[in-house]
């Protein structure tokens, strides 16, 4: 038998493989720029519209996943990863900010790895959070998220497993601690600042009597 013959078969295998694969990328991209634009309305207050953003955004990564069953190849590569972990941000965010509750994995059918990973990132967006109460003079708002942020990087370092079996989240941990870190150092510098003016107004008012 020839060597193209053989081979011909397998090509033609690899065409519908990347023929799968150029038709859930459009997708796969769609559902991320919906979770981002939906964390962009969260931080804005608006909720609802957000929460519409969401669901769409999970629709289509389920429609995605569906398509993806069309190639063994492809459904078993991470290629939703991000997506999933985007949604589970968004989710995450608009949870904690609206309600103080977090949201869970099977709340948008999200994979575990992909909840853990996207939980982590959620720390970033939690800060910016927390900094614009702190810009608008929300101490204490700001302070309860940043224990969201101290609950969340406490509660992942307890799945002390390998990198080969939830891949980055030691890394986004890592990451996740500098940022608590800084945030922890805005506030008591907030505080310390207030402190001292609080003193400033008081020996003002014992001035002028």
């Amino acid at each position: 038998m020839k060597l193209s013959e053989i081979l011909e078969p397998l090509r033609e295998e690899i065409d519908e493989d990347d023929k799968v694969r150029e038709s859930t990328l459009p997708l796969a991209r769609s559902a991320v720029r919906k979770c981002s634009e939906a964390i962009k309305l969260v931080h804005r207050g608006e909720f609802d519209e957000a929460k519409v953003l969401i669901g769409e955004a999970s629709k289509i990564v389920g429609q995605t996943e569906s398509e993806m069953t069309k190639s063994d190849f492809i459904s078993k590569s991470r290629s939703l990863d991000v997506a999933y972990q985007e949604l589970a941000e968004a989710s995450n965010l608009l949870s904690l900010v609206q309600k103080g509750e977090f949201s869970p994995p099977d709340e948008y059918s999200i994979p575990v790895r992909a909840y853990l990973t996207g939980l982590a990132d959620t720390v970033g967006e939690l800060r910016r959070a927390s900094l614009d109460f702190l810009r608008n003079d929300g101490l204490e708002d700001a302070e309860r998220f940043l224990g969201f942020m101290e609950e969340i990087l406490e509660e992942l370092q307890t799945f002390d497993y390998p990198n080969a079996l939830v891949p980055d989240l030691r890394r986004k941990c890592d990451v996740a601690r500098g940022i608590i870190e800084r945030t922890r150092g805005d506030l008591t510098r907030a505080v310390g600042q207030g402190k001292l003016m609080a003193k400033l107004d008081g020996l003002e008012d014992k001035l002028k009597d």
